[in-house]
């Protein structure tokens, strides 16, 4: 073992078979030697040629004839060095691989007791050495450790389990575990161990939320677009009717002496009308085409000027609360759909309180939207970051439920028993069309907010003008060519401008117009044109006019809404625009305006 003949070796003394720096240890092991009779040391011997080897030594006394003597047994222990050695260097490969994981790996025994923690667990709970061979129930809190040692179980008597766990860490962040849980058998005289790996989904779930977000939204918008679609046709051939039955009102008006009693049921006629035509500015509202007459303005005025008529449409029971912030910019909206919103929002927190007492808050404010904060507003169309105005109407009634929040903005939905029209989907589509956006709140039992959030822009605002109607001018002169493809509207369009003084001459069709118009257009001073033809549309047919005079005095005609149609004709010469139905009064007040 050391390299010497048995010669060389006798007489040599023990501190000879030594290396200087292990010397120390003589003096201990006589003591052990005389206090107890034997010792046990590990150490190392030189060898002949100066290299050492490990040696387990044990030395006892005996009584001999002699006297007392030391017995020595020295074995090489170098195999087992080595294989701790090894087994060290294993113990680091095995720590520093497990740090590396981007995940949680734990030990545990079979009292939920820690054994090992890696480096990724440390950091995420800002857990020490100290973990180890702690209780689970001493390092989360109760409600999380009660549940990671029912599944630490459930994985023992299973051997294997995989569960999705929430958890907060350090940071007092919630996060989301798929944690891998497994069984490690140490043999029949030991008990078993519980591995476990983690991995951090939090992001996944995340990402995964706001991808089922999404797909929902692009589900209902392409719902709303199809039903937009449908409402915006519907509408404009639901005004072709109105136009006739508003236009035959008027014409039976004049011709009705004062005192008859049919005035009356006249009247009611023409009500009537223009609760259907209201009824149709809903449907284009909703398929996001709302936008009549858009200027910049400031919400509190609008608010300000409906706080008489929304105090007095509200439940006895309730009382409204302004919080109007001063100073806001301006925004670019309608303000008849605006009122339309506030005092459809505002009644709808009336009728929320049922016959509770109650506070509807109406509040406004300006507010920095991010596009994560964006996101979680409702339809929000990736709508850009920036500034936005916001007006929040806010109830102390009763909430809603989850299969409510779900159905809120769908068409002719109601919580009443007298519910009708489009309700909040009309909102949602006037809200679309001013390129803005809302977020709901709404918890069953503690109320609802609705929070309307529309882009501010630079600049003054302007003047509210309500629109006043015109005393009709019945001694108007000039030729006129209409063209609609309603033969409807083309006798009341004639018959009613006739009546004003005006030389009407009329047409089916784009072509048949434009061949008129070729022939006469010397002595026709406005064309009343039909946007919706088959065979060449109210645009194509405005196009070829002009190739005959560039100056044409064109009025385009619509069931549709001025901000969908103008935007067409931007820089082309249009003369003026008039939405059907229309009345006698306004047709001659437009035609007054574009003519002179």
């Amino acid at each position: 073992m050391l390299g010497y003949r048995k010669d060389e070796l006798i007489g040599k003394l023990v501190t000879e078979l030594l290396p200087e720096d292990k010397l120390y240890i003589v003096p201990e092991i006589v003591d052990k030697l005389m206090s107890e009779g034997e010792s046990f040391t590990e150490g190392e011997y030189l060898r002949k040629d100066g290299t050492t080897v490990p040696v387990e030594t044990r030395a006892r006394v005996i009584d001999t004839p002699s006297g007392k003597r030391v017995v020595v047994y020295v074995r090489d222990i170098s195999r087992r060095k080595q294989s701790e050695k090894e087994l060290i260097e294993s113990e680091k490969r095995f720590r520093s691989f497990m740090d590396q994981l981007p995940g949680a790996v734990f030990l545990k025994d079979s009292e939920s007791r820690y054994i090992y923690i890696n480096r990724f667990m440390r950091e995420v709970f800002n857990a020490d050495e100290g973990w180890i061979g702690k209780l689970t129930s001493e390092c989360f809190p109760t409600e999380e450790a009660y549940s990671l040692i029912k599944h630490d179980r459930n994985a023992f008597d299973k051997n294997y389990s995989i569960d999705i766990q929430k958890v907060v860490d350090s940071n007092g962040k919630e996060r989301y575990f798929q944690i891998h849980k497994f069984r490690i058998s140490k043999g029949e005289n030991e008990n078993d161990l519980l591995g476990g790996i983690g991995l951090d989904i939090t992001d996944k779930l995340t990402a995964e939320k706001a991808r089922e977000k999404l797909e929902a939204q692009i589900q209902h918008t392409q719902k709303l677009e199809s039903l937009g679609v449908l409402a915006g046709g519907i509408a404009h051939d639901f005004n072709n009717i109105l136009m006739a039955i508003l236009g035959y009102a008027d014409l039976a008006l004049l011709d009705t002496p004062q005192g008859s009693p049919a005035i009356s049921s006249l009247h009611e006629i023409g009500k009537a009308a223009r609760n259907a035509a209201d009824l149709s500015k809903q449907m284009l509202a909703y398929s996001g085409k709302g936008k009549f007459q858009v200027i910049k303005l400031n919400i509190n005025d609008i608010i300000n000027e409906m706080s008489h008529l929304l105090d007095i449409s509200i439940s006895k029971n309730a009382v409204i609360k302004y919080n109007l912030h001063d100073n806001l910019p301006s925004i670019e909206v309608d303000p008849s759909q605006i009122r339309q919103i506030i005092m459809n929002l505002v009644t709808n927190a009336s009728d929320a309180m049922d016959k509770m007492s109650g506070v509807i808050s109406i509040t406004t404010n300006l507010m920095e939207c991010d596009s994560e904060y964006l996101t979680t507003t409702f339809m929000n169309d990736q709508l850009p970051d920036g500034k936005y105005v916001y007006l929040e109407v806010s109830d102390t009634g009763n909430g809603m439920d989850e299969e409510t929040l779900a159905k809120l903005f769908d068409p002719f939905f109601t919580t009443k028993a007298t519910g009708r029209g489009l309700g909040l989907s009309a909102v949602l589509g006037i809200i679309r069309g001013h390129r803005g956006t809302v977020k709901v709140y709404s918890e069953l039992g503690q109320g609802t907010s609705f929070k309307i959030l529309i882009p501010s822009v630079e600049g003054e605002p302007e003047q509210i003008t309500r629109s006043v109607e015109s005393k009709q001018d019945l001694d108007r002169k000039g030729t006129l060519l209409l063209v609609d493809d309603e033969s409807s509207i083309r006798d009341i369009g004639k018959t009613m401008l006739e009546r004003t003084g005006y030389t009407v001459i009329t047409s089916s069709n784009g072509r048949e117009a434009l061949d008129i118009f070729r022939e006469r257009h010397e002595e026709i001073d406005c064309v009343i044109l039909d946007l919706t033809m088959p065979h060449m549309d109210g645009e194509e047919t405005f196009r070829e006019m002009r190739r005959v005079q560039n100056d044409v005095c064109v009025i385009i005609s619509s069931g549709y809404n001025s901000q969908d149609v103008t935007r067409r004709f931007i820089g082309r010469g249009l003369a003026g625009f008039i939405q059907k139905p229309y009345r006698l009064s306004e047709l001659t007040a437009k035609l007054k305006e574009v003519i002179d």
